[in-house]
């Protein structure tokens, strides 16, 4: 029985259809990872008794670099996506 190879589709994805891609992965990602790290520093506030003042200021040291990784793997997902674009995988 001979098999079959992978299809290979050769079907190429436009500039929009590229943004979109890269915008959806990214909303899904960041709105995880921020609600993690928010969530980890409601935590530990809660566990050293810091009140909600310190509550907020330790999110917000959270956050920050959890905004500068966001940020990071948006620019990762777009040049993935535009890498994709140009050239799609081959099976």
């Amino acid at each position: 029985m001979a098999t079959k190879g992978i299809p290979v589709d050769n079907q190429r994805f436009s500039a929009f259809d590229t943004v979109l891609a890269a915008v959806g992965a990214t909303l899904l990602i960041v709105t995880e990872l921020l609600g993690a790290a928010f969530a980890f520093a409601w935590a530990v506030g809660g566990l050293l008794g810091v009140g909600d003042t310190g509550t907020w200021i330790l999110m917000a040291v959270i956050g920050i670099p959890g905004l500068v990784a966001s940020l990071a793997l948006t620019r990762r997902i777009l040049r993935v996506e535009n890498l994709l674009r140009r050239e799609p995988p081959s099976a």
